[in-house]
């Protein structure tokens, strides 16, 4: 928290890194920032992954229910994380373990504007409708997707621990979210994607990760978008799927999404509406633990 001399001020780097840290190292013997970037890294094979489950038994636990839910039709039958792993796919379980490690993330309520169920929902809202584009689009970053979205809104958590109360001024004023992010920069020193991009970097997270992040809320336009190119967009329209599904965080986007965005990934309007009807059974398949 801060005292009314502080939240004046604007946000420095150093701040956003230190409070990174934090949410970073708490919760669980390793920590949440450990646990992450060892899930987003490619070069990690399925033992090391299974050793890692291994030694988390909330993870674990998380995997294997999930495993074993009704969506999946398992009833039981999985009682490994190999098997697992067959079920899921290891794509599949990195996402779960990652959903798991978010929620040690201690996140701040902050008025009508962010609380830690809300901003679960709405990041693993994200997260689905992200990869379901990549996988509709055939962008070949269905993974990616999946883990960009589930953190693309960290950075808000980290304005909220500095400043809450400009935070809670900011959601007050009504503004669209081109709007809330420029007052962002006016009041604080910087945006929401800008701090999550900076998160990133600090837990050591991929560059394509702190990219992605960074330009979640103005993607680029004007060609067709293919591997990590297309991870802002995905973001982009899968917060508009999330919203329009009634997990939206911040300011309700309003319509449809930008209709370049939706062009780029070769997609249609028609497109994002199924996926938002698909929204609801996805975060209860993710959170049923």
């Amino acid at each position: 928290m801060t005292d009314s001399s502080e939240s004046s001020q604007p946000i420095t780097t150093a701040e956003i890194v230190a409070v990174a840290d934090d949410l970073g190292a708490s919760g669980g013997r390793a920590g949440p920032a450990r646990l992450v970037a060892l899930l987003f890294d490619d070069s990690i094979d399925a033992a090391e992954i299974v050793r890692c489950l291994r030694a988390e038994p909330t993870l674990a636990a998380r995997v294997l229910k999930v495993a074993n839910s009704a969506y999946y039709r398992r009833g039981g039958n999985v009682g490994t994380f190999e098997q697992a792993i067959v079920v899921l796919g290891l794509s599949g379980v990195r996402g779960i373990a990652a959903v798991g490690c978010m929620e040690r993330i201690r996140v701040p309520t902050v008025g009508k504007v962010l609380d830690a169920q809300r901003f679960r929902y709405h990041s693993i809202a994200v997260a689905a409708a992200a990869q379901s584009l990549s996988q509709r689009a055939r962008a070949g970053v269905d993974a990616e997707a999946f883990m960009a979205g589930l953190i693309h809104d960290i950075g808000l958590v980290i304005l909220a621990r500095l400043r809450p109360q400009v935070v809670a001024t900011l959601s007050a004023f009504g503004l669209d979210q081109s709007a809330i992010l420029q007052a962002e920069t006016d009041l604080l020193g910087i945006d929401h994607a800008s701090a999550s991009a900076l998160v990133a970097e600090a837990w050591h997270l991929p560059d394509w990760l702190s990219l992605a992040l960074r330009s979640h809320h103005a993607p680029e336009t004007g060609k067709r978008f293919t591997g990590t190119e297309a991870l802002p967009a995905l973001l982009a329209v899968g917060d508009r799927c999330s919203d329009e599904a009634g997990y939206g965080l911040w300011v309700p986007h309003s319509g449809i999404p930008d209709t370049a965005w939706i062009a780029g990934l070769g997609l249609h309007d028609e497109t994002c509406r199924e996926v938002a009807a698909e929204l609801p059974d996805a975060v209860v398949r993710l959170t049923a633990v």
